[in-house]
């Protein structure tokens, strides 16, 4: 078999498909591995963005039976990818002995919740993931304020903020301009969870979704023309339907089932505000899908969190508290103000996510740990070289 250049594991939200597509972008020979679930033939997969997912389409995707044929996988690749710790999982009881299964070079992806809640676990999965983050050669993760509050105190080594190649859906997709209504319509796209039916002290995943909710109940009480489309997701779903009756807006609710990645985009499309999360303190794969069609987004971004990433503060509609969430809503009346902070979003996150601006730190590191040169990425041009047949420097 030929030689694998990057082997991905992970497919929580799609990051496996999303790395491949654009590493393989990038010239690097990709294998998106997922254990293969016989009762249900689907594996549970999240569909790509179709018009974006060319180069490692959703068909290239490998099924393995077992924890020994990953490790076939694994002995043939320079790197292995994980994301979320899924070669605890891939590896199962070859887990005991990982020290000595002269594994490549492991890079670990981080989404946020799982850095920020499994390491102070006191069980056995606490364990193995305290080992497996320092068994890592790398350890990506965003700078979310519980994740850094984590890196600190569990002494987590190897760490590297990134700025992960989120789908930009506008790179393949043209923005369309139609006749908007007076209403206003706001989308809120992330689970609805405020850590009451799971409440685990451990848990750092939360969205703040029920101030979100009050605050808007407030603001369509003092007259602002809106609706809000909402999906009925999460675990606090149901208390937040007992919420939304309480306060006597159902009327300017739209509820929605859990919709296919089409039906999302389609949703950011038709709609005038994305609302996110208003507790983990940075971005996640929404709020970026949507700023690239330039869709305000209503997020909670700690700002001095975010400056480990990011030069310039986001263009955002910033806000944590009830109060600051509904401050932000009534703002959302000016439709001129709406389409500038859009378009504002879109060119800072094609400046900052773009897969052409954003890997280039990450294929480094594979550079660094592979030693494998990817051919025609440049860093072993020599400036002071001259190439004879052209007579300049090459």
């Amino acid at each position: 078999m030929e030689k694998i250049d990057i082997l991905i594991i992970g497919s929580l939200a799609g990051f496996d498909l999303m790395f491949a597509e654009y590493l393989s972008r990038n010239g690097l020979k990709c294998r998106v591995l997922r254990p293969k679930n016989p009762s249900n033939p689907n594996n549970g997969i999240l569909s790509p963005i179709s018009s974006i997912n060319t180069s490692y389409p959703i068909e290239k995707i490998i099924y393995y039976e077992n924890s020994k044929e990953f490790l076939n996988y694994a002995k043939k690749s320079r790197l292995i990818l994980s994301i979320t710790g899924s070669l605890i999982r891939a590896l199962g009881r070859y887990w005991l002995c990982y020290k000595f299964l002269n594994l490549p070079p492991v890079i670990h992806v981080s989404t946020g919740s799982d850095i920020a809640e499994l390491p102070k676990k006191y069980s056995i999965i606490g364990i193995v993931y305290r080992q497996y983050l320092h068994f890592v050669k790398i350890n990506c993760c965003l700078p979310y304020p519980y994740v850094i509050k984590q890196i600190y105190s569990e002494k987590i080594p190897h760490i590297f903020f990134m700025r992960y190649p989120f789908y930009l859906i506008s790179e393949n997709k043209m923005i369309t301009k139609s006749q908007k209504e007076n209403t206003i319509i706001f989308f809120h796209a992330s689970h609805l969870d405020w850590k009451v039916n799971d409440p685990g002290k451990h848990r750092h995943s939360a969205k703040g979704n029920d101030r979100f909710i009050r605050a808007f109940a407030k603001a369509v009480k003092s007259g602002l023309p809106a609706k809000c489309i909402i999906l009925d997701r999460g675990p606090d779903r149901e208390i937040a339907k007992k919420l939304i009756q309480d306060l006597s807006v159902e009327c300017h609710f739209i509820w929605k089932p859990h919709l296919s990645r089409d039906e999302l985009v389609n949703e950011y499309f038709n709609s005038d505000v994305i609302v996110d999360q208003f507790d983990l303190g940075g971005f996640g794969g929404i709020a970026i899908e949507a700023m690239s069609v330039e869709k305000p987004v209503m997020i909670y971004i700690e700002r001095t969190c975010a400056r480990l990433l990011y030069p310039e503060d986001p263009p955002v509609l910033n806000c944590h508290s009830e109060e600051e969430i509904y401050e932000q809503i009534m703002k959302c009346a000016d439709r001129q103000f709406l389409e500038r902070l859009g378009k504002e979003a879109r060119e800072w996150v094609y400046k900052y996510h773009n897969w052409e601006t954003c890997l280039d730190q990450f294929i480094f590191y594979y550079t660094l740990l592979t030693g494998h040169q990817i051919q025609d990425y440049g860093w072993e041009r020599n400036p002071y070289k001259k190439d004879k047949s052209a007579g300049e420097l090459v």
